[in-house]
């Protein structure tokens, strides 16, 4: 599963209300992401 971060577009490994792989809280403005199927886009440790 991925989530998306709207405002920068980014794709990140992991899904809403949890972490990311890269360690991004996804309940700290819930409203900025999305659950996705989108290719992970995010190149940080975690994520790729």
């Amino acid at each position: 599963m991925a989530v998306k971060h709207i405002p920068t577009g980014e794709v990140h490994q992991g899904q809403k209300g949890g972490k990311t792989g890269c360690g991004v809280d996804t309940t700290v403005k819930s409203d900025h992401w999305v659950n996705s199927y989108e290719r992970i886009t995010c190149a940080k440790n975690g994520c790729k």
